[in-house]
């Protein structure tokens, strides 16, 4: 069986690849905990790499906290070790062993000013301190391994931990109106689906460089918000906002809809999360 060394494994995506993965008949997951190897010890990593072999490394592990690290200087810090060495340290590590090397970025790189959705050959120009440390990882990574694949993605949901959605139900059940920002639009992206799509279909193939993947439909977060209480039949007021009345310490994107001219994309994100919540 192929070895897949799974770092992020506890997340809401790595989540999803540790449970696929554990579930094949094709590859045997490598999954260690941060107490046996720290990522951001070059030492501890490249010894794990070098003693277990993996045939495929796949990092879902990273920094998100996006206003935390917008003036903060000890989270813009760990922000950069995290978005950016640790990935940087796994692509020569992987080019070195041989070993296939996947790992994720975000629609944050964009400044969100287009009109239309966003490509992977539009130029990358990020308007907060997290995107920029992605676009950094984005850069480092390819120039440390021309063969490594880089996935951009974004507006992530799923079992597993916390997201928008699990975020939102709370007040979809409650009698307050719900405020939501109604001028940023974005693709939700199931992590069920995401997981699958690599290993299935990208996790032995030749792509390589940046891929942009996402479920099929863009909304604004008021419009998801809608989809979910649709779903669910709950009677909440949902009131639309514009963003300027949400203060938040980073900027983000108004338009950062992803399109890709690689792949298609998955399935329409109203049928995903319909079986995420009716599960």
């Amino acid at each position: 069986m192929h070895k897949v060394l799974v770092f992020g494994a506890n997340g809401l995506l790595g989540s999803q690849f540790a449970k696929q993965l554990t579930n094949s008949d094709t590859y045997e997951l490598l999954a260690p905990s941060k107490d046996l190897v720290d990522l951001l010890s070059e030492v501890q990593v490249s010894d794990y790499i070098a003693e277990h072999k993996p045939d495929f490394i796949i990092n879902c592990s990273g920094y998100n906290l996006v206003d935390q690290c917008e003036i903060d200087e000890q989270q813009q810090e760990m922000a950069l070790n995290l978005n950016v060495k640790a990935p940087e340290t796994l692509a020569k590590l992987a080019l070195k062993h041989n070993a296939r090397f996947i790992t994720f970025s975000t629609d944050y790189v964009f400044d969100g000013s287009k009109d239309s959705a966003y490509v992977e050959t539009d130029e990358a120009n990020p308007i907060n301190y997290y995107g920029k440390t992605k676009l950094m990882a984005e850069q480092a990574v390819l120039a440390a391994n021309p063969k490594a694949l880089v996935i951009r993605t974004q507006w992530l949901f799923g079992p597993g931990r916390r997201d928008f959605v699990d975020a939102i139900l709370p007040k979809l059940e409650g009698a307050d109106p719900v405020p939501v920002v109604n001028d940023q639009i974005g693709c939700p992206t199931y992590t069920v689906d995401l997981a699958s799509k690599v290993i299935n279909s990208l996790l032995e193939s030749n792509e390589n460089g940046i891929l942009h993947l996402v479920n099929d439909g863009s909304v604004s977060w008021y419009d998801y918000t809608l989809s979910i209480q649709e779903t669910l039949g709950t009677n909440a007021h949902i009131v639309p906002i514009n963003s300027d009345g949400f203060k938040r310490l980073a900027t983000r994107p108004k338009n950062s809809i992803l399109s890709s001219v690689k792949v298609k994309p998955m399935r329409a994100f109203k049928e995903a999360l319909k079986e995420y919540l009716l599960k």
